[in-house]
């Protein structure tokens, strides 16, 4: 009831009123031209189409115009008293109907998609109905209880399809036209309209008023479905509703009054009957084309901005990402240099007088735990210098078995802490890769301390390599607390911890991610297997054996210092001055004579004044960056000793741009004074060597 009474509110705004009396008035014409119109047998009503469009636009308010208006056409032309009683009421109730069903069925005057066109089609055939239906019935009651002779004007056949002519050509006329009149063309489609009309037109009037049936054997009939096509297809629900009633217009016209019209009323009636059934069955087949192809194009506009906004998403989520990296470098790099004099202080303590069991333990346990922030850090900055394409490997052909070696001894001593046992197996044959040995030994190191750290103690550990084809494969098995079967598909995902079993991560949970995105860069592959809970697990990494041409350099043997009759003096050069002087406290331990600098301007101070050997410099400092000081230091100062970068900056670009800066070597804090000594002991031995070859 509620949506009754909306329906029949009358119109408010001054659009609406207007809109209103322009309606009655093409309704009252309608009837006027209807009653030129009504030839024998078929029946041409375009008053029912007006009448239901003006329903459908501007509300049920209307339908005393409907009433007055059919009342007033069937009592001037003469008609029956029954057809007067009954016909305006059931002209009335048809359209009142019809607007209601399509307000009911939530229709869309503008006609955009496919349920609304099926709407008004659905509505059109059923009211058609109700016209001829009450007007049928009025006469079989004036024959049974009045006059038992009373005729029958108009089969009901033709009275429906009439009538249903009508509701599908014109009330989609009044509807979508007057739902929308103003409409924006650029001056290319304006061209293309006038060109297809100019044909559909110039076909229709061949056709429906000269007469003309065929071209070179080819029925114009077909060739006039071309210009509807390509409206319903090309141009839209609006102009295909317009080229219908085009079309039915001339087709009556021409029909009626055409050069080849047909004087017989009874002819006339069934041609024009034949008409109305071709116009309604290419109404339906059109609107149903037009209304699919609109639907096509507003899902492609509606795909074409989700794109979009997908895009502009992943363009932010790409920009949170790389902030997110950038965060995690700086981050790792800024606690590098508080984490720098802790290591040097825990280093001079150890290196100190003998202390008692607890006091060692406890420095071992500081250290152990001091490792292992040192390598989330690092696990932290290769994951952002993978995430931002800055890892670049250092490829050379390698053995296999030289790698695993490596890693081994690199986690020898946890496993040993743990008595576990370590299982060692690779083939005879040479397995040589083309990799980056630095990285290899870093994913194999990863997964031994995974192992070693989710396996009991007592427990087995292996490693087993193989030659699978034309791939070398590293199986890394233990017996500890294996993987829920639910996490194995998630397992490489950054930030997932293990919290199964007696053991829990105390990592970041990017160390696998890390190791799967290395293998990936070398062109292998990484697989996990686990039998559940308590099963262990095993993981197989698969890489391509290089080339049978490349040749695995043979290791050098390190030269050691030479050796000096006076202690080497050092210049420790760094802005945090706890941080210098740890290192330089270990230096001294080490048998090295240690100066001290904070600024660029005191290191040329200090160079001018104690003539160091060796120049232990960090990149950042106050009145100078690092880089720059060192080709001073080179250039213009002719030092020609040891330049040491010791800094927090420790990517590949920056070790890059440290050495042709004039560095000998690039360490990255925190370090062991034993790497530094290394470090040291080494350009001491190039430099002796080249002064030798001199």
């Amino acid at each position: 009831m509620h949506r009754l009474r909306e329906a029949i509110s009358l119109p408010r705004t001054p659009r609406e009123q207007w809109g209103a009396v322009g309606l009655l008035i093409a309704y009252f014409l309608a009837i006027g031209i209807g009653s030129f119109l009504h030839q024998g047998l078929a029946v041409i009503s375009f008053a029912s189409g007006v009448g239901l469009g003006a329903l459908v636009l501007e509300g049920s308010s209307l339908w005393p115009g409907i009433y007055l208006g059919a009342l007033a056409w069937y009592v001037t032309s003469g008609a029956a008293p029954v057809y007067i009683a009954v016909l305006p009421v059931a002209h009335t109730a048809q359209a009142l109907i019809g607007a209601y069903l399509l307000r009911a069925l939530r229709f869309d005057p503008l006609l955009r998609r496919l349920r609304d066109m099926f709407s008004l089609m659905g509505v059109a055939i059923f009211a058609s109905a109700i016209v001829p239906i009450l007007g049928t019935a009025g006469v079989w009651a004036t024959r049974l209880f009045i006059d038992p002779a009373f005729p029958l004007a108009v089969t009901f056949g033709s009275w429906w399809t009439g009538i249903m002519t009508s509701l599908l050509i014109v009330a989609p006329l009044i509807i979508r036209w007057g739902a929308e009149p103003v409409f924006k063309r650029s001056a290319r489609q304006i061209l293309e309209l006038v060109f297809v009309f100019a044909v559909l037109i110039a076909i229709d009037w061949m056709l429906l008023w000269v007469g003309i049936s065929s071209v070179n054997g080819v029925s114009l009939v077909y060739i006039m479905l071309l210009p509807f096509f390509w409206l319903a297809i090309r141009i839209g629900p609006r102009f295909t509703i317009l080229a219908l009633f085009l079309t039915t217009c001339l087709a009556m016209a021409g029909t009626m009054y055409g050069p080849h019209a047909v004087a017989d009323p009874v002819a006339l009636g069934n041609r024009l009957f034949q008409i109305e059934i071709f116009i309604n069955i290419i109404a339906i087949i059109f609107y149903i084309i037009a209304a699919l192809q609109e639907e096509r194009v507003e899902a492609t506009k509606s795909l074409t901005s989700y794109i979009d906004k997908l895009e502009e998403a992943l363009n932010r989520l790409s920009l949170q990402d790389r902030a997110k990296s950038d965060f995690i470098a700086i981050l790792a790099h800024e606690l590098r240099n508080p984490l720098a004099p802790v290591v040097s202080a825990l280093e001079f303590l150890r290196l100190g007088a003998a202390r008692s069991s607890e006091e060692t333990e406890t420095l071992e346990l500081m250290d152990d735990r001091l490792r292992t922030v040192q390598r989330l850090l690092d696990d932290l900055l290769d994951v952002s210098r993978i995430e931002r394409s800055k890892v670049e490997l250092q490829r050379e052909a390698v053995d296999l078995r030289t790698i695993l070696e490596r890693s081994i001894r690199s986690v020898a001593a946890k496993i040993e802490g743990r008595q576990q046992q370590l299982v060692f197996e690779v083939p005879q044959e040479p397995l040589v890769l083309f990799a980056d040995p630095v990285r290899i030994e870093q994913v194999v190191s990863n997964l031994l301390t995974n192992a070693s750290k989710f396996t009991p103690e007592s427990g087995r550990i292996s490693v087993v390599a193989t030659r699978e084809g034309d791939a070398a494969v590293v199986r890394v098995k233990d017996t500890g607390i294996g993987i829920d079967p639910e996490l194995i598909p998630r397992i490489f995902e950054p930030f997932l911890q293990l919290e199964t079993g007696e053991r829990k991560s105390d990592g970041l949970g990017i160390g696998l991610s890390l190791t799967k995105r290395l293998v990936e860069m070398h062109a292998g592959q990484i697989e996990v297997r686990s039998g559940g809970i308590d099963q262990g697990s095993e993981f197989t990494l698969r890489f391509p054996i290089a080339n049978d041409t490349l040749v695995v350099p043979v290791a050098q043997p390190v030269a050691s210092a030479p050796a000096a009759a006076t202690p080497t003096r050092v210049l420790v050069v760094d802005d945090n001055a706890a941080a210098g002087r740890g290192i330089g406290k270990l230096l001294a331990i080490k048998g090295f004579d240690v100066e001290y600098a904070q600024s660029g301007a005191q290191t040329r101070e200090v160079l001018t004044l104690r003539k160091p050997r060796v120049i232990v410099l960090d990149i950042g400092l106050p009145d100078t960056d690092g880089y720059t000081l060192a080709r001073i230091l080179r250039v213009q100062d002719n030092f020609t000793g040891v330049l040491i970068a010791l800094t927090g900056y420790g990517q590949q670009e920056d070790k890059q741009r440290a050495l042709e800066a004039g560095f000998d070597a690039h360490l990255t804090k925190p370090v062991g004074i034993d790497e530094l000594v290394v470090a040291i002991n080494q350009a001491l031995a190039r430099i002796e060597r080249a002064t030798m070859a001199e």
